[in-house]
């Protein structure tokens, strides 16, 4: 298991012998609207508390050469509670975590508020890679996470 922040010698090699297609600055000014016509997913955690719901496709297939932007997370829960997002790459069931987001969510009524949380992550994906995200949160119950990803 490699520690924080150390980056193993076939990931380095992974990435040197890459082939990355050009990125300018107008792909990522040209990212879609977000409105509520764009492609957002139901991340939904599971009804257990502290355990992840199961992964959800959020991009079937991405594409050659491309890299993770942002991912926009819009909490639906109504309760105080702490939630996480993990996001995975590969097939089913064979996922594997390539980041995880925390946060902790303070209610402000019994109807609770959503609050939009976009989240810089600037990751190279593999080629054709399939996308996908699981949620937990630390009530029993299973509160969806809107989630939407930026990638170019």
């Amino acid at each position: 298991m490699p520690r924080f922040g150390e980056i193993l010698p076939a990931d380095v090699w992974a990435a040197a012998t890459r082939t990355l297609t050009d990125i300018s600055i107008e792909d990522i000014f040209d990212l879609p609207d977000l409105t509520t016509l764009y492609p957002a997913v139901t991340v939904p955690a599971s009804a257990v508390a502290n355990s992840f719901g199961a992964w959800t496709t959020l991009v079937a297939d991405v594409g050659t050469g491309k890299r993770l932007l942002y991912v926009i997370i819009t909490p639906d829960v109504g309760v105080t509670l702490n939630w996480e997002i993990e996001l995975g790459v590969g097939a089913a069931p064979n996922e594997s975590r390539i980041t995880r987001y925390a946060a902790a969510w303070q209610a402000d009524s019994g109807a609770g508020k959503s609050s939009v949380q976009i989240v810089p992550v600037f990751r190279v994906l593999a080629d054709n890679a399939r996308l996908s995200a699981r949620a937990r949160n630390s009530v029993a119950t299973a509160y969806n996470y809107l989630t939407a990803v930026l990638y170019a």
